[in-house]
């Protein structure tokens, strides 16, 4: 080590700020998580405590995940859907203004997500919105956008979409940029169409990819919280309240151990559902596992 003084001195800057920003706030959460505390007080080490009463007597924790499951279900397979088709169109040789279309699709992503979402709100108010306003020249009731469980949750999917496809549509625009021409023009010798060279040629060759977007997008919905905050602050009565909302609650409740558990909590959730999406899988998601079946 001492002969490679320099060397290490030149990364200590990372590891330092790892330690500090990084390990250090781990450990502290950790210990938190089996403690009393409030600001001023000492810390008061309580065992399983928090998470006894998280788990077994805290209704929010139940609806939360609830909700969370049920965008996982709904906003994961239209939004990769959605962006893998458009990524698809977009690859497309013979398309006019390729380039152009690109841009437009990605542009969101370089917006900040406030900004959206009070745009989306502005946009979807039942009284003022100018959706509603819209669908009111051509004799279309009001929806309740904002105020009603099945169209909150409709408004919330249309505000992840728009903010997360240029991010998808990009990756999958890498994955099938990668895929060997030689390949189509094979299927197309064999008299594929192009459905067919989908399914056949497209398909298989980014299954890797589309497993890393679905750990991926799961591991971004289980962390849910600014959009929601913003567009329906996990209204109406709490049906599009997510996880990572509930555990800030808790902390701006000065429930810190709670608070710090309940992250913990989120923790072990979004581990074991990305176990268990990479077993049930990674083997049919691969070419090399759809060949051997």
């Amino acid at each position: 080590m001492w002969r490679h003084r320099v060397d290490y001195l030149f990364i200590s800057p990372f590891f330092i700020l790892f330690l500090i920003f990084g390990l250090y706030p781990l450990l502290f959460g950790i210990q938190l998580s089996f403690s009393r505390w409030q600001p001023g007080k000492d810390m008061v080490f309580i065992g399983l405590d928090n998470y006894k009463t998280l788990l077994l007597t805290d209704p929010e924790l139940k609806q939360a995940l609830l909700n969370t499951i049920v965008m996982l279900l709904w906003i994961l397979p239209t939004g990769l859907g959605g962006a893998l088709v458009l990524a698809v169109m977009l690859n497309a040789r013979k398309l006019v203004g390729r380039s152009f279309f690109r841009t437009l699709f990605f542009l969101p992503f370089v917006t900040s997500q406030v900004i959206v979402s009070f745009v989306f709100q502005s946009l979807l108010d039942k009284d003022y919105g100018w959706v509603n306003l819209l669908m009111g020249l051509v004799g279309i009731p009001p929806i309740p956008w904002l105020t009603q469980t099945f169209w909150a949750q409709i408004s919330i999917t249309l505000l992840l979409h728009w903010m997360g496809m240029g991010t998808n549509i990009l990756i999958f625009l890498g994955a099938l940029q990668a895929i060997d021409r030689e390949l189509y023009e094979a299927a197309e010798i064999d008299g594929a169409t192009a459905t067919q060279q989908f399914f056949n040629v497209t398909f298989p060759m980014i299954r890797p990819v589309m497993l890393f977007m679905i750990i991926t997008a799961t591991i971004g919905l289980m962390n849910l919280y600014a959009p929601v905050v913003l567009l329906t602050n996990g209204g109406p009565g709490g049906t599009t309240l997510t996880l990572f909302m509930r555990m800030i609650q808790l902390m701006t409740s000065i429930r810190y151990g709670e608070g710090a558990g309940f992250g913990f909590i989120i923790g072990g959730i979004i581990l074991l559902i990305t176990l268990v999406q990479m077993k049930f899988l990674s083997s049919w998601w691969t070419v090399e596992g759809k060949l051997k079946q």
